[in-house]
């Protein structure tokens, strides 16, 4: 039905849909009209009319400046043109927001918004010359000064709600029967084949699985459809939305009718162009999808896979990024084998096992080191407990923290579970669409089988770094033998490559060789980490005096070894970096690589010897066991993201914030600060003030997407004064141990205090490719919601990963206290209050 011919009529009835007698007025307006025309323009003025529930943010998707547009506990974010159209909506339906008022504003000519900025750049142009306005008043608004809004949309890690069928937008009365033969009027909001959802008006008792029975009668007055017969559904779920009652539906998988079938399926296809398949499941995927894969790139915490062998954890996999792989770095035997696993002894084992029983999640601080000698390395680590168990502390602490590998670890552990491995695409599978993954080969699932639990590893060290001041006593350094790793232990771990769009200009490959390094008149022995054509990563087993653009020459020991005839000693490079320790180089070439016998010989090693080289960035099959494992870490992160955009006009807001199923008191804290919603984060008490644009943006500004992340510390102190919850902040750039045990001496007496780290990266371009498939089927249907999502996602700007160490702080800065148990009661007391 061509709309454009109905257009006066149906502008004529959209201020009549909410009158009593619309159906009387309906009839009499359109009685010359044939009965699919009236039914089709009925439903089409439903649709328009409908209640929309979607909260409209504009920032960055118009040039106009947007303002907070609060209306029926929704705060929208609307420019002046969306805010005329918005009011004229509700004067024109009775004071409700509409399906038609929405699409208004979504599609609004841009020539209004442009005449609007016109008009104002005339304004400006009166004020610099003086001009009077008219009547002494301005001719345009003056400029909102509300500070920036720090209430994020929040989407939830991990859930991809999948529909085996198309579900169309419709709505049409149909009657309900429940178990004791009470009846109910009801309307659809939207309907499948075998399901639908309708809002029950009238007050009911129904319950989740409860069988009912349904019949069609608005079909009936149009379609041949018996308005007597009863079908069976099932109650799949119970939702209040604005004090309005809604089913979920299922029909009883143990009748069946194929004429029903058909008629639903045709009456779908026939329709769905014209009221819209409701795609808000592939909306809500996409969202959530496409954050995922600009954050996991980035993320610097590495997850860990474990199964369980005589009460023993046992690391199976780890899950590894370009930004991650650090962590992994210095657990790389002389065999280029992942040691890893050892960490997990059968007394920590049972401890965190243990701990699990009593708790979801279990937390383990481990504080390592490793020393290079003759061609070998030789990896220690200790827990908090051993240490203060041993009193060998102060000697572990300030002889580790003078090694270049000296790291602290925040580990926490959780069950996994196996049934979130695999997670169909939302798009019905009947629907012919690209890049459609398959599910998980035998293989891959025997390979996942035997996990059953996951932990994510933080590196705190430079959080930390303040602390590990301490005296150290010689005469007990060889008591630190018992936390030597034992040589013989079993490899088992293997390294799975996430999946994403590579950003590397060449491929960049992890292997570990020894060499020699010249430096002028120093020379050391070391180890090549890592290789390309172009470059090395380098570490040296003692610190030498060199600086960025230093030259330096290899001698590639390890190689020469193997590759007797090739020319592999006193190699030119150039010093890239080097990091603070002075014992990891990075180094490139300088000049023509094709001339370089370093080069040359790399390019032989690639060609000839690839099995031996794991390329930094695999790009495997997305449908294996890197994206079962993806998955399982996605169903429940050990952080919480937080998401920077940046629009065409380079201005920069915090727009979304991510969610997981983890526990964790850091959520919840944010959950329950004021202002904050069900579905939104309200950020404020945190970011007052200047603390976006002076202490975050400044660090983003001096980055791109290649540059190494950067970590800032943010203490908080939470407590009552006059009746309200006062949150004092303090962010720290640097390991200022003085600045830290200060804020925490304020926090002591009764105040709550945590400490989270704040991780600062740039993000590059979106990974669209993985979800290809749900933006070429919600194009389909929604064009104007496929473009808006993805210019959504190539606004992303930057990633804030917050996490939680409080419990890892307080350790150090007040060990053998029992201040870690009081601020956990505390915690627990204030959120329980709400």
């Amino acid at each position: 039905m061509p709309n454009q011919y109905f257009d006066q009529l149906i502008d004529q009835l959209k201020p009549l849909v909410y009158d009593t007698d619309f159906d009387t007025l309906f009839q009499s307006l359109t009685e010359n009209e044939d009965g699919p025309t009236r039914f089709k323009l009925k439903m089409e003025l439903r649709r328009l009319a409908a209640p929309c529930h979607r909260t409209v943010d504009l920032r960055n998707q118009v040039d106009g400046e947007c303002h907070p547009y609060e209306y029926n506990g929704r705060r929208h974010q609307l420019d002046d043109v969306a805010i005329e159209i918005f009011e004229r909506g509700l004067e024109t339906y009775k004071g409700v927001f509409t399906q038609d008022t929405f699409e208004q504003i979504l599609d609004a000519d841009n020539h209004l918004r442009q005449a609007r900025e016109e008009e104002r750049a005339f304004a400006q142009s009166l004020a610099d010359h003086n001009a009077e306005p008219l009547n002494g008043q301005s001719p345009f608004p003056n400029a909102d000064n509300e500070a920036e809004s720090y209430l994020l949309e929040t989407f939830h890690f991990g859930q991809y709600p999948y529909r085996a069928e198309e579900r169309m937008n419709f709505t049409i009365e149909v009657g309900l029967e429940d178990s004791k033969g009470k009846t109910y009027n009801a309307v659809t909001t939207d309907i499948s084949i075998t399901g639908m959802r309708v809002r029950v008006d009238d007050e009911h008792s129904f319950q989740y699985d409860e069988l009912v029975s349904l019949y069609f009668t608005g079909l009936a007055k149009e379609f041949t459809v018996d308005p007597d017969t009863r079908i069976p559904y099932r109650v799949v779920g119970v939702q209040e939305v604005d004090n309005k009652h809604y089913l979920k539906l299922n029909r009883d998988p143990d009748y069946h009718s194929a004429e029903l079938d058909k008629f639903f399926h045709r009456f779908i296809n026939g329709y769905k162009k014209r009221y819209r398949v409701n795609v808000d499941n592939t909306y809500n995927t996409i969202i959530t999808k496409g954050h995922e894969q600009l954050l996991l790139p980035r993320m610097q915490q590495l997850p860990v896979f474990f199964s369980e062998s005589n009460r023993q954890l046992v690391a199976d996999y780890v899950l590894t990024t370009d930004n991650n792989r650090f962590i992994l770095n210095n657990w790389i035997n002389e065999l280029n084998q992942i040691s890893f696993g050892s960490v997990f002894n059968v007394r920590r084992s049972r401890w965190l096992l243990q701990d699990l029983l009593n708790k979801k999640s279990a937390r383990l601080l481990i504080l390592t080191f490793s020393i290079t000698a003759r061609g070998k390395i030789y990896n220690y680590s200790a827990t908090v407990e051993e240490l203060q168990k041993t009193g060998l502390w102060e000697t572990y602490v300030a002889f580790g923290s003078q090694k270049a590998s000296w790291r602290v670890y925040q580990i926490d552990l959780r069950p996994v579970d196996l049934n979130q491995a695999w997670q169909p695409q939302s798009v019905p599978k009947n629907i012919n669409v690209p890049f459609r993954l398959n599910p998980p080969t035998a293989q891959v699932k025997r390979a996942i089988s035997p996990l059953r639990y996951m932990g994510v590893v933080n590196d705190i060290t430079d959080s930390l770094n303040g602390f590990f001041d301490t005296e150290l006593d010689k005469n007990n350094l060889s008591s630190l033998k018992a936390f030597a790793h034992p040589p013989a232990v079993p490899i088992r771990t293997k390294e799975a490559r996430l999946e994403f769009i590579n950003l590397r200009s060449e491929k960049r490959f992890s292997y570990r060789s020894r060499c020699r390094v010249r430096v002028g008149k120093y020379v050391r022995d070391g180890m090549i980490i890592d290789l390309s054509v172009s470059g090395l990563q380098v570490q040296i087993d003692t610190p030498v005096a060199v600086e960025k653009g230093d030259n330096v020459e290899i001698s590639m020991t390890g190689f020469k070894k193997l590759y007797k005839k090739a020319k592999l000693e006193h190699l030119p490079y150039t010093i890239a970096s080097v990091d603070d320790a002075r014992t990891t180089l990075r180094l490139k070439i300088d000049g023509d690589h094709e001339q370089h016998m370093g080069s040359e010989f790399i390019r032989f090693l690639i060609r000839e010897q690839r099995d031996l080289l794991k390329l930094q960035v695999e790009n495997t099959s997305i449908n294996g066991l890197e994206l079962c494992l993806r998955n399982l870490y996605c169903d429940a992160p050990g952080s919480l993201p937080i998401f920077f955009y940046r629009n065409k006009k380079r201005k920069t807001s915090v727009r979304r914030a991510g969610l997981s199923n983890w526990p964790s008191d850091w959520v919840r804290l944010l959950s329950k600060l004021p202002g904050s919603q069900q579905s939104a984060l309200n950020l404020q008490p945190l970011m007052r003030g200047s603390s976006v644009t002076e202490k975050l943006l400044p660090k983003l500004e001096d980055m791109d997407r290649t540059s190494e992340p950067v970590t800032l510390l943010l203490l908080l102190r939470l407590y009552r004064q006059s009746g309200e919850d006062i949150v004092q902040t303090q962010w720290l750039e640097s390991n200022d141990n003085h600045a830290i045990e200060s804020f925490i001496e304020q926090c002591l007496p009764n105040s709550i205090f945590r400490a989270v780290t704040v991780t600062l990266s740039r993000t590059g371009k979106p990974d669209t490719q993985f979800i290809q498939a749900e933006l070429n089927y919600i194009s389909r249907y929604a064009a104007y919601r496929a473009q808006e999502i993805e210019e959504d996602l190539w606004q992303v700007y930057a990633i804030a990963d917050t996490v939680d160490v409080t419990e890892s702080l307080l350790e150090f800065a007040l060990p053998d206290t029992n201040t870690i148990e009081e601020q956990q009661e505390r915690l627990n007391t204030w959120l329980n209050k709400f």
